[in-house]
């Protein structure tokens, strides 16, 4: 039996595109609401401490910057493709941007725990904000669905 030799390639970090490119002939590309809840909420929070929710925020905004877009109405659509949530912009000034999320991803149906978790979304809301309008943007959480109760995660975005 020949055995064959593994090319070991230099490490590289993973980018959206290969991130999103999901082959998984059986059981598709969903995975769940539960095991990204069990890994955000949870896990990270169980090693982190609750400096997990900073790493989720700059995690998010990170990935929003990553993403180039250009337009309100692309972020949006990538938010109803991947089920982030149901996404409203009811109030949006040069300066300031409020954006209600419904059905949130990390917390809807979560019983109140006394605070907003939903770190990761206003991440990447502020990340987006800041690619598509060229400026610095810095989101925060004002209603929570899971953390406190409320119907929908509310989040201001201050736009620099």
């Amino acid at each position: 039996m020949a055995t064959e030799e593994r090319v070991i390639k230099p490490h590289k970090n993973i980018d959206v595109e290969n991130a999103l490119n999901v082959v998984r002939p059986t059981l598709g590309n969903n995975a769940g609401v539960a095991l990204y809840r069990l890994l955000r909420l949870v896990a990270l929070e169980d090693i982190i401490g609750r400096g997990a929710s900073g790493a989720a925020y700059l995690a998010g905004k990170k990935l929003g910057v990553s993403l180039g877009l250009t337009k309100l109405e692309d972020f949006l659509q990538l938010c109803k493709d991947l089920n982030i949530g149901i996404i409203e912009v009811p109030v949006a000034t040069e300066t300031k941007v409020h954006v209600d999320v419904y059905e949130c991803v990390t917390c809807s149906g979560l019983e109140a725990v006394g605070r907003p978790i939903c770190h990761f979304e206003g991440g990447l809301i502020a990340g987006a904000v800041q690619t598509i309008t060229g400026r610095s943007a810095r989101a925060r959480e004002v209603t929570c669905i899971g953390g406190l109760g409320d119907k929908t995660c509310g989040f201001d975005i201050e736009i620099g």
